[in-house]
């Protein structure tokens, strides 16, 4: 990670999209609209930066979860779900099921202390 800015230089900005199974997308480094890198979210790095607080979320739909850590992402789009699926209105009922599935396996099983995206299981 890189210091504080100096007085009048930009500030960098992490960003990372929450994907549908929980797991965090690749961290986006930029200042202003311009792309400097991208950190692996399953680096020590990633890691890092994650558990900081530094890294501002977005949910599956791109909504700001703001800069909060994964298991309170996980919280809110758990709950997000459940509302939905109390909803008179809900149409793909199946769908909200299989994503409120993911997010509580992985939520679950996710190591304490660590925001490291799960290994995919062998077939």
């Amino acid at each position: 990670m890189r210091g504080v800015p100096a007085i009048g230089e930009p500030s960098r900005v992490f960003r990372a999209t929450v994907l549908g199974d929980g797991s965090p997308g690749p961290i986006e480094e930029r200042i202003g609209r311009k792309l400097l890198r991208l950190v692996d979210p399953c680096s020590a790095e990633g890691d890092r930066l994650l558990r900081s607080g530094l890294v501002e979320l977005l949910g599956p739909g791109g909504e700001k979860l703001g800069r909060i850590r994964m298991e309170e992402a996980w919280r809110r789009l758990i709950r997000r779900l459940e509302k939905q699926l109390g909803s008179p209105d809900l149409q793909g009922e199946g769908l909200v099921q299989e994503g409120l599935k993911r997010l509580r396996s992985r939520a679950a099983k996710a190591p304490r202390g660590t925001v490291r995206p799960l290994a995919e299981p062998r077939k």
